[in-house]
């Protein structure tokens, strides 16, 4: 009969992605509240089985050392095929909204609802904000209907009360063919967020089949899922909508068509004090 190592070693070789009970539990009960403070109690374990303590015990999984970056890169990549395919980042408008300190790119317009810290990360804000962002509720947007080419949102949604409302008017404000490009946290590997009581913290529990349902009761009219949860870490999926219809990116104006000051003296149209 084998002893506890050896039915371990006999499970891990079976389920490498997975943690018995009997050692999930004991592990469990040691953690600490606060989740980065439990690397040494965790680091044995691969990512995949850390993914799945998370989901068994109701506790935030934990990313360790290049893991975070990794996560990082997998969310950005995700979001940003948003923008419309064929023109760089450089030629398109894009907005980058809930930014906080997170800027992505320098050819994304940083949005957010605030500069400054003002109630803490207790209440659910960034731990970090962006001094140049443009001031701006998320579903008030100062910008014309089918004006924008694509919108990039990470860590953002889950702030809202109503996410269904605010990707319509998202959808409303970006152009033909343009795109949304979302990243929520899968609350199986985060919290719940009926317990959470910061007033800016999370509002709702995303999961990519709730998010597809949210596409078929309320966006394919509008747009279409172009990607959901394409990336191998379970913290977070992306989420990719394309609204119906053809781009048109922006156009330079035509040097022949522009006039000169002189060209408009000329034709009586000039203004000034002469």
């Amino acid at each position: 009969m084998l002893d506890l190592t050896g039915r371990l070693r006999t499970f891990f070789h079976s389920n490498v992605d997975e943690i018995p009970d009997r050692l999930l539990k004991d592990v469990h009960r040691r953690m600490k509240p606060v989740i980065t403070d439990n690397i040494e109690l965790l680091q044995s374990f691969s990512r995949k089985q850390r993914e799945y303590f998370a989901l068994k015990t109701g506790t935030m999984v934990l990313y360790i050392g290049d893991e975070v970056a990794e996560v990082m890169k997998a969310e950005e990549e995700g979001a940003l095929r948003a923008a419309p395919k064929g023109y760089g980042l450089d030629q398109l408008v894009g907005l980058n909204i809930g930014c906080g300190a997170r800027l992505i790119s320098p050819y994304l317009l940083p949005v957010d609802i605030m500069r400054t810290n003002h109630y803490g990360t207790g209440a659910g804000e960034h731990a970090a904000l962006t001094a140049t962002a443009l001031l701006s509720l998320s579903d008030d947007l100062p910008f014309k209907p089918n004006s924008v080419d694509y919108i990039v949102a990470l860590h953002m949604l889950e702030h809202v009360a109503n996410p269904v409302e605010t990707v319509n008017h998202w959808l409303d404000v970006i152009k033909p063919g343009g795109g949304i490009g979302i990243v929520v946290p899968d609350w199986r590997y985060t919290w719940d967020s009926r317990k959470d009581k910061g007033k800016f913290s999370h509002k709702w529990n995303p999961t990519p089949n709730f998010l597809q349902q949210l596409y078929r009761d309320y966006w394919q009219s509008k747009c279409t899922l172009e990607h959901i949860a394409t990336y191998d870490f379970r913290l977070s999926f992306d989420v990719v909508l394309r609204k119906h219809g053809t781009f048109e990116p922006f156009q330079l104006p035509n040097p022949d068509k522009i006039r000169s000051g002189h060209e408009l003296h000329e034709a009586g149209e000039f203004l000034g004090d002469f």
